[in-house]
């Protein structure tokens, strides 16, 4: 049996940072070199009520206030034309922290109600933790002056997911001075190695909407980059564990369709109520890895996806929604690590794992009919996933996912049946990367399997039987201050099929291997 390999592809980027000597936070040394600041936290000795209001004695007497904040915007490195104090403070089962907003003009501050993530033009209050202190990653939480929230995770230094979720709490006051806001987070929100005492990153930012003005500790200069590698430390917190954290999330979704269905019909009368039911499981397994499984999970349980018309013959790409899939997502990024700025020019990122193919429409032909009801997606029969840190410097994770077979009813000539339109398939991605010398250096693998079991030879002819990736990536800093940075990747995939969907592969949009200016490639008519 021949093979096809329908690519190899290999990169290798040098990417460089501007340096600007007159500058007086150009560099990209570690924030411990730039800025001495520390933060402290103060432990707990009583129970706070989370109303937004710094009432309670841990506010008042905290020696440990932070307002040292400077102008990124829109003057860098100016005084802020408003003060800004926050404390810190903690207990075993979380982190709290009070934050105090004075404005000169209270009635001018802006609040805005939205739903959680959305972008709002308002006065807000960030703070960002690096739990791990690898100077790379870590979460960031917002409230604004009316409540909303967001947040999200950080990565590869300077990069912002919000599609993660966490489960926290925070509220805000509005008085004669200006603003208040407490925020409530949970040790089980956050990922970090068990010690007796603990040093992490932390940063705050507050932004005013009205002046268009961004506050920080600590910022990245706008010649410069680095964001998670310069926050100052936080000190303070000891005696806490790890949680041990297991959640469950059942749900039940339903959904009523009224349409206009074509007379005779007889699989729609012009009313529809499909229905679905689902679990999703998260499991703390040790300090720092996350096992997470899920039951028939589909696109119900999150908000609909934006309309797009697509005139191309390149597939549409969208967001990942469903929450099994959101976490720890940043560890399974390939190719994409050490420089922070990447410029591609006709030269996509690699993209070894898309998960929204998982649970999507169905991809089979239909044979011929007058009428047709086919599902709107393949059942996600049950998933898996691991994720997390190892041993402080391996970041590991793994996918298992198995869809059922999708069939959709059909008449024709008022004669009715049932055919497959997507068969039995098994998606698995493998994930790890090691770094070095306090992740000066990194190298690490990922690979990808997509085996099926069909259940009609129809189809044989149409998907591929199984399709699998392989690739390298990794990073090394060239310099102490990681201003010049060497990051790679290569990358190769193999599919396997009927000489039928071998050559319909070659000879599709995406390759066009039969196209006259290609003399490296050429039709295999014979591959399977």
């Amino acid at each position: 049996m021949k093979r096809f390999y329908p690519f190899l592809l290999c990169t290798l980027m040098l990417v460089s940072q501007s340096i600007y000597p007159n500058t007086p936070v150009e560099s990209k040394k570690s924030p411990k070199e730039i800025d001495k600041t520390i933060v402290k936290a103060v432990r707990l000795n009583h129970k706070i009520l989370l109303d937004g209001k710094l009432t309670e004695s841990i506010w008042k007497n905290n020696g440990c206030c932070i307002s040292c904040f400077k102008q990124r915007d829109p003057i860098e490195g100016a005084e802020p034309t408003e003060r800004t104090e926050v404390m810190i403070a903690y207990s075993e089962e979380a982190l709290y922290i009070g934050a105090r907003m004075f404005d000169s003009s209270p009635d001018s501050i802006v609040g805005l109600l939205g739903r959680r993530d959305a972008y709002l033009s308002a006065d807000e209050f960030s703070i960002y933790i690096d739990s791990y202190n690898d100077e790379r990653s870590g979460y960031y939480f917002g409230i604004n002056a009316a409540g909303s929230i967001s947040d999200g995770i950080m990565s590869n230094d300077e990069w912002q997911d919000d599609s993660w979720d966490g489960v926290w709490e925070g509220k805000v006051d509005r008085d004669e001075k200006g603003w208040t806001a407490e925020l409530m987070i949970p040790f089980s929100q956050l990922r970090f190695h068990k010690n007796d005492r603990y040093c992490w990153g932390i940063n705050f930012r507050r932004y005013i909407q009205r002046k268009a003005e961004s506050n920080y500790v600590v910022y990245t200069p706008k010649d410069g980059s680095g964001f998670v590698s310069r926050f100052p430390d936080l000190e303070g917190i000891e005696g806490i564990s790890p949680s041990r954290h297991l959640e469950i999330l059942p749900y039940v979704r339903t959904k009523a369709e009224f349409t206009h269905p074509e007379p005779g019909d007889p699989f729609n009368d012009g009313s529809h109520f499909p229905s679905g039911i689902g679990a999703d499981i998260k499991i703390g397994l040790g300090n720092n890895l996350t096992l997470d499984a899920t039951i028939n999970p589909d696109f119900g349980q999150v908000e609909v996806d934006p309309a797009v018309i697509n005139l191309s013959d390149i597939e549409t790409y969208y967001s990942e929604k469903r929450p099994f899939f959101i976490e720890g997502s940043n560890i399974f990024r390939f190719g994409h690590g050490g420089a922070n700025s990447w410029l591609s020019l006709n030269w996509p990122s690699p993209n070894l794992f898309y998960s929204r193919r998982i649970g999507r429409p169905p991809q089979g032909s239909l044979p011929d009919y007058d009428f047709a009801d086919v599902p709107e997606g393949a059942n996600i029969l049950g998933a898996a996933k691991l994720s997390g840190k190892l041993g402080g410097s391996w970041n590991v994770g793994a996918i298992s996912a198995v869809t059922g077979r999708a069939k959709a009813d059909i008449e024709l000539n008022r004669a009715q049946s049932r055919t497959e339109v997507e068969p039995l398939t098994y998606y698995g991605v493998y994930r790890a990367q090691k770094e070095f010398s306090e992740s000066r250096h990194a190298l690490g693998f990922m690979s990808t399997i997509v085996q099926r079991r069909f259940g009609d030879a129809r189809l044989r002819d149409e998907l591929n039987s199984g399709a699998y990736t392989f690739g390298l990536d990794g990073y090394t800093f060239l310099d102490e201050e990681k201003e010049w940075v060497v990051a790679g990747w290569a990358g190769m995939s193999h599919i396997r099929g009927t000489t039928n969907r071998m050559w319909n592969v070659q000879r599709n949009s995406l390759h066009y291997f039969q196209r006259p200016d290609a003399s490296h490639v050429s039709v295999d008519s014979t591959a399977t």
